[in-house]
């Protein structure tokens, strides 16, 4: 399941939202559907956070976390809330969504999020189409897609656009992980802390300088992770890798400052936007994680991704 944790009340500009959806969501005058438009990562997280905000029992600038609808969110159990197209939407997937629609809501509001409907097949966009225009009261749709002009017409026609306003590439991850990322960052007593980044940074240059085929740079990314919980491992990958970046475009060391020659080495063999693209795909194969895809498999798409970046 991608959307965040019940406990989490980042408020809405922290995850990228617009003003004008803010201010429509907190006034419970949003229409029955958005599409959200951005990186697939920003636009995950802004999803998750409209669709706690629609079904919390007392939100305010952001869901409160501990109503009975957001402990149901974050043990990924609420009746009245669907997600499909993780892995690509499908034909199925808008069955699925159909299906869901035509049962009764246990609560006042149904809460669905379609990701990647610039992705969506033909087939699949023509079946969602008569759920849009014919939306059933307090249901609602969010979609989300990286380009707005890749959805097809019938889709934008029927849906609300937002664009997201970029994280950028300079800026810290996920603000729901702030808490947890400064937790690791600061473990630096722990020897271990220390040995972990010096094999990130090995297995960096496994990737960039040996340019080890993907397979073997899963295997041994799966091997790391092992001396932390898979998703903190990645959250740790991602912010070396934007730590990198910053230095590729002339800014200073920050939470890796030990380490910094080995950054100034590292850094010139890709280009700024390679970087980006990279720190994206990361936090992507953490949102997959998230969903419950088997680690290995979800680890060897990751690099091969990073792969073709740095090809």
């Amino acid at each position: 399941m991608r959307v965040a944790a019940a406990g989490d009340t980042t408020n809405g500009s922290l995850v990228g939202l617009p003003e004008p959806l803010m201010t429509s969501l907190t006034a419970r005058s949003l229409l029955h559907a958005v599409l959200l438009v951005g990186t697939p990562t920003d636009t995950a997280r802004a999803a998750g956070f409209v669709a706690r905000h629609l079904l919390c029992e007392r939100p305010a600038d952001a869901p409160c976390g501990t109503c009975r609808a957001c402990v149901q969110m974050a043990a990924s159990a609420h009746p009245d809330f669907l997600e499909v197209g993780a892995e690509g939407l499908k034909t199925a997937d808008v069955e699925a969504v159909q299906d869901w629609l035509a049962t009764k809501a246990h609560g006042g509001r149904k809460v669905y999020i379609l990701y990647g409907v610039d992705h969506m097949t033909g087939v699949a966009a023509n079946r969602m189409l008569k759920t849009l225009e014919e939306p059933e009261p307090h249901v609602y749709a969010i979609m989300t897609a990286k380009s707005r002009q890749n959805v097809l017409s019938t889709i934008r026609s029927r849906a609300f656009a937002y664009d997201l306003a970029p994280a950028g590439p300079y800026t810290s991850t996920d603000p729901a992980a702030a808490e947890q990322l400064h937790s690791l960052l600061h473990a630096t007593e722990d020897p271990s802390f220390d040995g972990f980044v010096d094999q990130m940074i090995k297995w960096t240059k496994m990737w960039l300088v040996e340019r080890a085929p993907a397979w073997t740079l899963a295997a041994a990314w799966q091997s790391l992770s092992e001396q932390l919980p898979a998703e903190d491992s990645l959250l740790l990958l991602a912010e070396w890798l934007r730590e990198v970046l910053n230095v590729r475009a002339n800014m200073p060391c920050g939470r890796f400052q030990d380490w910094e020659q080995a950054i100034l080495r590292i850094a010139p063999i890709l280009e700024i936007h390679q970087w980006a693209e990279a720190i994206e795909i990361v936090l992507e194969c953490r949102l997959r994680l998230q969903s419950h895809v088997v680690a290995l498999l979800n680890f060897e798409q990751m690099c091969i991704r990073l792969r073709e970046v740095s090809s």
